[in-house]
């Protein structure tokens, strides 16, 4: 039964439930966590509510997952609210719809297999068995307790089980496998001519009349960047910091132990008989009082689990289910190992998954660090538990107090705070005041400069605000010419050479497209050629650009070269003959290339069914965001 429950996870599911452990997932079921309130939801789904805590929550995974992926390189800009608010409620609005095609398939994820699930995970597992200790620290990491685990990741399997069904109807033709094979198997035949752009500028030289000139008619590409002067206050939650006595240290300290004393694991083994036609309850209890009866008569539980259980995934290992914290099994058979002394072994207990006779192999205890060894980490936290709440009023007390302040003046003497002031601070700065995109686009935004008015509060970090308010300007200016001589050089001679270049682009173009060999035309022009045969689509010989551009054109005539010119972002030009093109061939395929071919195609298709399913889902779904 259990070695049943696993085999329905394996494939496309558990890669997924693998990936979402290690990346915090998408919001799934969290309807039954959260209340609700008498708030407008936020969005309501063929009737059924997305409450607005449901989306703080999502708000606050979308943050997380962003911080895990991100690290050091995350913008604070990038955890704005007003960012991912849509992404966030589409993926609840999604999931909501296919959680409610799932219901109304009739899928379903019973606890049994949810807990397997759970406990066959790599990521659970040390020494490949179930770790309760790893599994709370996992779960710990990613911000969630083992019930909104377990929520989202029934919600994830139901949603699993649902694509699967509806993938599993998608199927491919011969003639669309035979489509596929001549699209990515084609191979095509061609030569190049490269017209290079420093070839043409080191032949160019400039007057001081043509730089001057060019200076006067293009002076807005050299005007200065705009600076600003600023003054800022800041709210640090280190700010209100207070001492913690070495009592309030103790009593955290014990309130830690006492919680660390709960978390005690026990390792369990099992004999499990299935009820079927063939055996009822009733035989199933009565003959595991026999197996019982032999255990107290010296016969080993580990080599009885090997020849009676019928749960192949831990017959083979003596029964060996490993260890649980109280929530890994069914509530039957974890109020049965929780009375048991290590070594003794239960009476035949029933669960959906047959009955079973349960052994507590072992109990392990965590093990308790020292008050010293964690008083620094104690005191730390403290602090910071003292401080938020302080830390949120003032940042409340400074948004009320700035929103109608002309400066920061009133505000800084209310709140005991330093207003703080920049040196001239230009838009091409990047660091700084102006590591956050947000406090820039502020110091530069004409409404708040014009009126005079002072920004928003930004939340940098969790713990720590800022608030601006623009003191000086200064507009863009032109630069002095000598200043930016050689930049108008470099400019002009540019522009001068793609001019030349082109021009010779384009009448290579020519002579290629009337039939002219490649290394003829290049001859002529003093330039490189190359020709390329046999070329396909993934063929990574050939600068990715020009491999896209060359398939891109239309096949030949027999006889007839196609040619044009792709312009590569160097500035170079690059004019294409391309000769031949011959679609791919099943014939030339090997059978293990073809094999590959067809999974490949049969999933495409099966992508593209459930997409289509789900469209027809979204189209035809009573939505309300509000």
């Amino acid at each position: 039964m259990l070695q049943n429950i696993r085999n329905n996870i394996q494939g496309t599911a558990a890669k997924v439930i693998i990936a979402i452990i290690v990346v915090p997932f998408a919001f799934f079921g969290i309807d039954s966590l959260f209340s609700g309130g008498s708030q407008t939801p936020a969005a309501v789904v063929n009737g059924e509510k997305i409450s607005q805590a449901e989306l703080q929550q999502a708000l606050a995974m979308q943050k997380r997952r962003l911080i895990n992926m991100m690290g050091d390189k995350l913008e604070p800009s990038m955890l704005d609210d007003a960012v991912l608010r849509k992404p966030a409620l589409d993926s609840l609005i999604k999931q909501q719809l296919l959680l409610q095609a799932a219901e109304d398939a009739g899928i379903q994820i019973s606890d049994q297999q949810l807990n397997i699930t759970i406990a066959s995970m790599p990521q659970f597992q040390e020494d490949g068995r179930f770790s309760q200790e790893r599994y709370q620290q996992v779960l710990r990491l990613q911000g969630y307790n083992s019930a909104l685990f377990k929520q989202l990741l029934r919600s994830d399997l139901l949603i699993q089980q649902l694509s699967a069904s509806v993938a599993a109807s998608a199927f491919v033709t011969e003639r669309e496998l035979d489509e596929a094979i001549a699209y990515i198997h084609e191979s095509r035949d061609f030569q190049t001519v490269t017209v290079p752009l420093e070839k043409y500028r080191k032949s160019i030289t400039l007057t001081d009349e043509e730089l001057k000139s060019y200076y006067e008619e293009n002076g807005a590409r050299f005007q200065s960047e705009p600076k600003v002067k600023v003054s800022y206050l800041e709210l640090k939650e280190e700010q209100f910091y207070e001492p913690v006595s070495e009592q309030q240290v103790v009593a955290e300290y014990e309130r830690l132990i006492e919680g660390m004393t709960q978390d005690t694991e026990r390792e369990a083994a099992h004999i499990l008989l299935e009820i079927d036609d063939e055996l009822n309850r009733d035989q199933a209890v009565a003959k595991l009082n026999e197996v019982k009866q032999r255990l107290l008569s010296g016969e080993s539980f580990a080599e009885l689990a090997k020849s009676l259980s019928e749960d192949p995934g831990s017959a083979s290992n003596g029964g060996n289910l490993g260890f649980t914290a109280g929530d890994s099994f069914p509530a039957e058979f974890e109020d049965a190992l929780a009375a048991l002394e290590a070594g003794q072994v239960s009476d035949p207990v029933e669960t959906e998954a047959g009955v079973h006779l349960i052994k507590l192999l072992s109990v392990k205890q965590p093990e308790v660090p020292s008050l010293d060894s964690e008083r620094l980490a104690i005191t730390e936290r403290l602090r910071r538990q003292k401080a938020r709440p302080k830390l949120l009023a003032a940042v409340e007390s400074l948004r009320d107090l700035v929103f109608n302040a002309e400066s920061l003046a009133m505000p800084a003497a209310e709140l005991e705070l330093e207003v703080k002031r920049s040196d001239w601070l230009s838009s091409e700065d990047n660091d700084g005041l102006f590591a956050d995109q947000r406090v820039k686009q502020a110091a530069f935004d004409s409404e708040l400069r014009e009126q005079e008015l002072n920004s928003d509060v930004f939340e940098l970090a969790p713990d720590h605000f800022l608030v601006l308010h623009v003191d000086q300007y200064q507009a863009p200016q032109l630069r002095p010419f000598e200043d930016v001589r050689a930049e108008i050089e470099v400019s002009l001679q540019t522009e001068k050479a793609a001019q030349q270049a082109k021009a010779d682009a384009q009448e290579i173009e020519q002579q290629l497209a009337a039939g002219q060999r490649a290394e003829a035309v290049a001859k002529q022009h003093g330039l490189d050629w190359q020709a390329m045969q046999d070329i396909r689509r993934s063929d990574i010989s050939v600068e990715s650009a020009l491999r896209r551009f060359v398939f891109e054109l239309a096949a030949p005539a027999q006889d007839k070269a196609v040619a044009a010119t792709l312009h590569q972002q160097s500035g170079d030009y690059t004019v294409v003959q391309l000769l031949a093109s011959e679609p791919g061939q099943r014939a030339a395929l090997e059978a293990e290339a073809l094999l590959n071919l067809r999974r490949s195609v049969a999933q495409n298709a099966s992508s593209q069914a459930f997409a289509n399913y789900f469209n027809n889902l979204w189209n035809n779904a009573d939505i309300t965001i509000n």
